[in-house]
């Protein structure tokens, strides 16, 4: 199958964002351009040749197909020397000698997800076109007229009962491509060379059957003008985060390998090589040079053994440093190295990532966040392509975990859970993910820690749920106040979160009237009710004290200090940005009031 894509255009209602770049190479949220979102995704789905047509800055198109991870491909690039005077129809008419056989059509400024693409190459139609009856038709865009299924018109101009929401995205079986192709002919050949191409499909489709393909569960959508970039960018991230890959067995690893179409990985290991060495019947490298909270020139010293190892993909296998020291080096990896990464405009990296937590709580396989230490601070790294493409939760690995890591982890889990629930950013999604999670914890934690590990599977499972819910919702005051007390009384961070939490959840529901979230004190009282359910209570106050007597069954070892000093330290520490997720204010005083309950002395 060969794609064919339509890039003449100018993008003139693109703004500034066009004024030295292709429209097509434009930048979404996560740092790639639509042109290479489009081959990358096509790539992996087995599309590897294709028929580009350029008018301006076709040198950015052609460098972008030389990218390592599409070496396999083959590209012909059709220039249009008038695309200033004609329409993409005279590309397509420029273009025609190479469009032979079953192809897939598309403009090059759609936005569009993996799913869909694979939906419609496994899709038993040999042709089709993507329509969506359940969108409001647009007022300048495609719509289709469809009878009987089939599609019988494209225009912009039609607004009938018949007519729905469309988007340039086809599948066309050899005969039909050739029948389009011949009325392109016979429309250039009398002039019309300033129309849409589909102006002389129209001429055919009432004879072809061009099914109509249901792209409402999928996404694809086109980026015409800056605010078009924005909510395209933002929309389609979801879909991204959700199409991540979960598998259940280190088996899985191979498979995966070859769909990638992977040599070599680099395997980033926090655990010991003889635990997973059995499973991998490949070569790989690895890189064991790292500590728990990594540092930066260990990081610097994983991308430098990356590219010196000829590794085409990383694996990482540990707690939450072995896998945030392998998305840091993804990340930097497609950076220069003329200055600190730190302190660089982040970009797209598409290097394949395959996460396998050693430890059920941090949820670090599903999240686009990563941590790690420069000059000894804390760095906050965050970037939706660090989000790992596949996670394989294998509860074999949880084995031997020592009871206090197992214990902090969970509580981890459950604070990720609990948090993403009231956090501003949260949305049905992740709501539904954190209720999930929490109910799994709540039900199989006793037969976890005892060493049943089937609980231990159900327990991972969830530890990923809350993880996938704070990608969403990111994490809220309780963590924000837990980082200064791991480094400062050496204790788990899911222990520090633990501590933090009920002070936290209290204060929320005391304040719901302070709400700052845009939904309202509504919505959050709402939240903090299904909260409460999904501990299996009826109010706040239930659920607060059956947390409480989960850190007492626990029996984690109280954290006490009196010295005010070092309170003030730790209620000036916390980071307003995560303090900024909470749906109610908390300022400094709230916080020094929490730290003092928090860390009270025992009494008699």
């Amino acid at each position: 199958m060969k794609a064919v894509i339509f890039n003449s255009g100018l993008g003139k209602r693109m703004g500034e964002l066009t004024e030295h770049c292709h429209k097509s190479m434009v930048r979404l949220q996560s740092g790639e351009a639509i042109f290479e979102r489009q081959l990358r995704l096509l790539h992996e789905c087995g599309v590897n040749e294709f028929i580009v047509t350029v008018g301006p800055f076709k040198e950015q198109l052609m460098e972008a197909s030389k990218a390592p991870h599409l070496s396999g491909c083959q590209f012909t690039f059709v220039e249009n020397p008038i695309y200033e005077k004609t329409n993409y129809i005279y590309s397509m008419y420029l273009a025609r000698e190479y469009i032979t056989g079953d192809l897939l059509f598309m403009h090059g400024d759609l936005v569009f997800d993996k799913a869909l693409v694979k939906a419609v190459l496994d899709s038993p139609f040999a042709s089709l076109g993507c329509v969506n009856r359940r969108k409001e038709l647009p007022e300048k865009d495609f719509k289709a007229r469809i009878a009987h299924g089939c599609i019988q018109e494209v225009s912009v101009k039609i607004f009938d009962a018949d007519c729905f929401a469309f988007q340039p995205f086809y599948k066309l079986c050899a005969s039909d491509a050739a029948a389009w192709v011949e009325q392109v002919e016979e429309f250039i050949a009398d002039g019309k060379d300033q129309c849409y191409a589909e102006n002389a499909m129209n001429m055919v489709f009432p004879e072809l059957s061009v099914k109509e393909f249901d792209y409402s569960g999928y996404y694809v959508d086109e980026v015409d003008t800056a605010d078009d970039l924005k909510r395209v960018s933002a929309d389609i991230r979801r879909f991204d985060f959700s199409e991540q890959e979960i598998y259940r067995s280190a088996a899985s690893v191979g498979d995966l390998l070859k769909e990638y179409r992977l040599q070599k990985p680099f395997v980033v290991s926090g655990v010991p090589e003889e635990l997973f060495k059995n499973a991998f019947g490949f070569d790989y490298e690895i890189f064991t040079d790292f500590t728990p909270n990594p540092d930066y020139a260990q990081v610097c010293e994983g991308i430098k053994k990356y590219r010196e190892s000829g590794c085409d993909c990383i694996i990482s296998i540990g707690g939450g440093s072995a896998i945030d020291v392998a998305k840091c080096v993804k990340l930097y990896n497609a950076m220069k190295d003329d200055k600190p990464y730190t302190v660089q405009e982040h970009v797209f990296s598409p290097v394949k990532h395959i996460a396998i937590p050693t430890t059920a709580g941090t949820g670090s396989e599903s999240t686009r966040f990563a941590v790690i230490y420069y000059e000894g601070i804390k760095q906050s790294v965050t970037d939706d392509c660090i989000l790992p493409d596949a996670a394989i939760l294998d509860p074999s690995f949880l084995k031997g975990l020592p009871d206090y890591h197992k214990k902090a982890t969970l509580l981890d889990a459950i604070c990720h859970a609990t948090e993403s629930m009231w956090s501003v950013n949260s949305d049905e999604q992740s709501e539904g993910y954190s209720s999930a999670a929490l109910r799994i914890i709540l039900a199989n934690y006793s037969d976890y820690l005892a060493g049943d590990e089937e609980a231990a599977g159900r327990i991972l499972e969830a530890a990923n749920l809350a993880g996938r819910a704070i990608n969403i919702s990111q994490t809220t005051a309780a963590h924000a106040m837990s980082y200064k007390l791991t480094s400062e009384f050496g204790i788990a961070h899911g222990h520090a979160a633990a501590l933090c939490l009920p002070e936290v959840w209290r204060y929320i529901t005391e304040h719901t009237e302070e709400c700052t979230d845009p939904r309202g004190e509504e919505h959050l009282l709402t939240e903090m009710g299904r909260l409460s359910d999904a501990f299996g209570c009826e109010t706040a106050d239930e659920a607060i004290d059956r947390f409480v007597s989960l850190l007492t069954e626990f029996d984690l070892k109280p954290v006490e200090c009196d010295d005010e000093d070092r309170l003030r330290t730790l209620a000036a520490s916390v980071n307003p940005q995560r303090l900024g997720n909470c749906p109610v204010p908390l300022r400094y005083n709230e916080l020094l009031e929490m730290y003092h309950r928090i860390l009270a002395p025992a009494r008699g």
